[in-house]
């Protein structure tokens, strides 16, 4: 028995850990007939499907059914990686490296009255500054090579230094990256949206075009057959059918003839 214990943990961890896991058991539970109930148990009890608990009494099956809450902290798994529920950007503190510019939520630092452009433009200050310093420290890793090689290792540091804090505040303006991205793929589909729609509405004036040309020629072709007596009052259903066939093919004839 306990033999049996020790090979099915192995087994159920590797499924809940697996970057492909298995669907959940309760997915049966989802049937016609249980989306049904909870319905009307949500009707009975006056509660909406944003709420998560409608009854502490109704069955298992049907608590299943009933979507939770969102988190909002924690962390959780996705394809065999783990990721933050609240994904922010880690502080170069919290990663042990020395921050080499003020951070805005820091009161000493920035101005209290400071807006955020102002701190967007002090973001570009100091990126200046870094790529001043990183220029700096390479020629002088440059001059301690000259001189004796085995210094070196302050110098690198002090340069990975600087490409981090360089890094992590070019990856501050991430978010901004992917609103304005978004705001441009946007305006790109509202411009086809738009040029898609005059397309249409230019082809619709052209097609009412030829439809008002095949209208005059076909009477006018019909007169002129009348005239020159074509048209016969005993001719039989299929006769008329092709004649009226023959006019709108010559009136098609003229419109080409006359460009239209």
């Amino acid at each position: 028995m306990a033999e049996q214990q020790d090979h099915q943990q192995p087994a159920t961890t590797n499924t809940l850990s697996s970057a492909f896991p298995a669907p959940p058991p309760f997915w049966k539970h989802f049937t016609t007939e249980n989306v049904a109930r909870v319905k009307e148990i949500q009707q009975q009890s006056g509660v909406n499907d944003e709420e998560e608990n409608v009854d502490d009494n109704i069955p298992t099956e049907l608590r299943y059914l009933i979507p939770p809450k969102p988190p909002i902290s924690g962390t959780y798994r996705s394809f065999g990686a783990t990721y933050n529920v609240v994904d922010t950007l880690p502080s170069l503190e919290e990663q042990g490296i020395e921050q080499l510019y003020p951070s805005p939520s820091d009161p000493d630092s920035v101005n209290t009255d400071a807006t955020q452009s102002e701190w967007t433009h002090d973001r570009a200050f100091y990126l200046q500054k870094i790529a001043k310093s990183l220029l700096l420290n390479f020629m002088e890793l440059v001059g301690v090579l000259s001189v004796d090689p085995s210094q070196y290792g302050k110098k690198v540091e002090d340069l990975r230094t600087l490409f981090i804090n360089a890094h992590h505040l070019l990856n501050e303006y991430r978010p901004h990256q992917a609103r304005e991205t978004l705001i441009q793929m946007m305006q790109q589909q509202l411009q086809r949206s738009r040029a898609e729609t005059e397309g249409i509405r230019r082809m619709k004036k052209r097609v009412e075009e030829v439809l008002e040309g095949i209208a005059k020629n076909a009477e006018q072709v019909v007169n002129e057959r009348t005239l020159d007596g074509h048209m016969d009052d005993d001719r039989t259903p299929e006769e008329m059918e092709m004649e009226e066939q023959r006019s709108v093919w010559e009136a098609l004839q003229r419109m080409e003839v006359g460009g239209v």
